[in-house]
């Protein structure tokens, strides 16, 4: 029984941006930091909703249709061994990335009252809305390693990683999915956010 070749295969996967809301803003945020998550910032001044409205549309993601958005990266490191006539997946890492992109509120201690509560609301929400994101894509994470894991052994290493990058292909579209649904169910909370603040 003996070891014939050790390899390590990278394939990396970018989702799309995960908006939240394809209306007047789509929602996200981040909370605490966490490891793969880089939290990026942009100045939004104003006083009135419809100054800060302007500002997003100005300097905002996704040439300001976004408040915030969540960008996913995910990179598999997969050590394939050959051992006694076939190639099995000895271990695999996935790398995980997230960069979420936020507003900074940089007059809002001098917007009137209505403003000012309607945004703290908003901003409570965001950060929970955003954390779920995160934890979705740490899951799916977990899934594509256990996936991967469990496939069958081949004959041939490149027969066996080339079918591991179309397994890696279908869990990862499977959490685009995830993320696409998440939205879709919290759509309707943001839009009465939204409609509190005077944009819908």
């Amino acid at each position: 029984m003996g070891i014939e070749s050790n390899r390590i295969e990278r394939f990396v996967r970018r989702s799309t941006k995960h908006a939240a809301l394809a209306v007047v803003l789509t929602l996200a945020a981040c909370t605490t930091p966490k490891p793969g998550v880089t939290t990026v910032y942009y100045n939004v001044p104003g006083t009135t909703v419809e100054e800060i409205n302007e500002q997003i549309a100005i300097r905002g993601p996704q040439n300001g249709h976004a408040i915030g958005t969540t960008e996913t990266r995910m990179t598999p490191k997969v050590r394939t061994l050959r051992q006694d006539g076939e190639c099995r997946i000895e271990s695999v890492q996935v790398v995980l990335e997230l960069k979420v992109t936020l507003p900074r509120w940089m007059e809002l201690d001098r917007a009137d009252r209505r403003t000012r509560t309607g945004f703290a609301a908003l901003a409570t929400h965001v950060e929970v809305h955003e954390q779920r994101h995160v934890e979705i894509s740490q899951e799916y994470a977990v899934k594509i390693e256990e996936a991967l894991l469990a496939m069958p052994p081949e004959k041939s290493c490149r027969v066996l990683i080339t079918k591991a990058r179309a397994k890696f292909r279908e869990v990862f579209e499977q959490h685009n999915q995830a993320q696409r649904n998440f939205d879709i169910q919290e759509r309707a909370a943001i839009e009465r956010r939204l409609t509190a603040l005077g944009y819908l």
